[in-house]
Order: structure tokens, then C-alpha cells, then sequence
């Protein structure tokens, strides 16, 4: 599997202080409008929907094992409980309203 990097703003710059913010607003809180405030201000929304979604499309295609199943399933689950999961999760909230 290919490892991508997805960059965040410098440290030092505006974009920088306001993704420090929200990132540890989001680890206090774990709220998804944090980790969704935080991505889009890094300006890497995008990027993380795309891994994101690749990661769990590689999991689900193997959660039918019988020896590493459950492995997956909570590989899935620990994605759904990053940042990118929560904002992704607060994204499809949204629209549905």
C-alpha cells in the first residue's frame, strides 16, 4: 500500500495556528465539526477524504475473512475514529439537512 503524505500548514503561519487549534480542540472534544474546521483551514479536506475513503474501501474488501476479519473491522473503526473519519462523518451530516 502506497503512503501518502498529506501535508498540514507551516508552523508559524496563520493557517498553521488555526489547524493547531482546531487539532486540539478535536483531540479534547473529539467533535466532528473540530476535525472538519481543522482539515479545511490545513486545506487538505480533499486529500483526506480520498485516503480515507481508499483505506476503509481496502478493509471492507477484506472483512469477509475468516482469519483476519475482525482485524479489519477494527482497522474501519479505528479510521471512523480519526480526524479525517470525524470530519468525513460531520460532511455527510450536513448534507443530508
Amino acid at each position: 500500500m502506497q503512503k501518502d503524505l498529506i501535508k498540514v500548514p507551516e508552523k508559524g503561519t496563520y493557517k498553521g495556528q488555526l489547524f493547531n487549534y482546531w487539532s486540539d480542540e478535536f483531540r479534547q472534544t473529539n467533535a466532528d465539526h473540530s476535525a472538519y474546521i481543522a482539515l479545511n483551514f490545513a486545506g487538505v479536506l480533499d486529500a483526506c477524504r480520498s485516503k480515507l475513503n481508499s483505506l476503509i474501501q481496502h478493509h471492507r474488501q477484506h472483512v469477509s475473512d475468516a482469519a483476519d476479519g475482525a482485524r479489519h473491522s477494527r482497522a474501519i473503526e479505528r479510521l471512523q475514529n480519526t480526524m479525517s473519519g470525524a470530519a468525513m462523518s460531520y460532511e455527510s451530516c450536513f448534507r443530508r439537512h
